[in-house]
């Protein structure tokens, strides 16, 4: 089977943003500096403790500072994920990711072929198929694979047999 269909930046911007949302060493990270507000609590406790009073409106500061921290700070650093992820796929050398493309199902894998050529993927090096509700996401590696929109099928029935082609495809050469 033969799928042709238009790749754009939003689409590249989706497919890094889809795996920084499902990385486990990303989400550690984010839990790491997410609990680190803790420290907005210690700084008015240790000038407390040095100015010996308690001061009870820089602490009330702090603490609205390290829960805003908290609430905040995953929409600030998914926020930044993205904008460097659009600052790459900006630079130049980068547009040949998007425009046309061609995925064929084989028996031996998937080919795609765009302006930049033809990648022929063995089924054995596909690791994941994530779905989400606009794309596709064959993953060949944690952070490559192939984009396919929803959009690219004519309806429902359409993207239900190419996923049931991939599913059966991939069945049959790695199990």
């Amino acid at each position: 089977m033969e799928y042709h269909y238009t790749l754009t930046k939003d689409d590249y911007v989706a497919f890094n943003m889809h795996h920084a949302q499902h990385s486990e060493r990303v989400q550690k990270v984010l839990r790491v500096q997410r609990w680190m507000s803790l420290i907005f609590l210690f700084i008015p406790l240790l000038v407390s403790w040095i100015e010996g009073e308690f001061l009870v409106g820089m602490f009330a500061a702090f603490v609205l500072l390290a829960v805003l921290w908290f609430l905040f700070y995953p929409k600030y650093f998914y926020g930044s994920i993205k904008k460097n992820i659009i600052k790459v796929m900006n630079e130049e050398g980068n547009s040949s990711l998007t425009g046309e493309h061609t995925i064929m199902v084989t028996e031996d894998g998937l080919v795609e072929k765009s302006s930049k050529g033809e990648v022929k993927t063995p089924w054995s090096s596909i690791t994941q198929i994530r779905e989400t509700d606009e794309h596709i996401f064959i993953l060949v590696s944690a952070m490559s694979g192939y984009v396919i929109p929803i959009n690219t099928f004519a309806d429902v029935k359409a993207l239900q047999q190419f996923k049931e082609t991939l599913n059966v495809a991939r069945d049959k050469k790695t199990g």
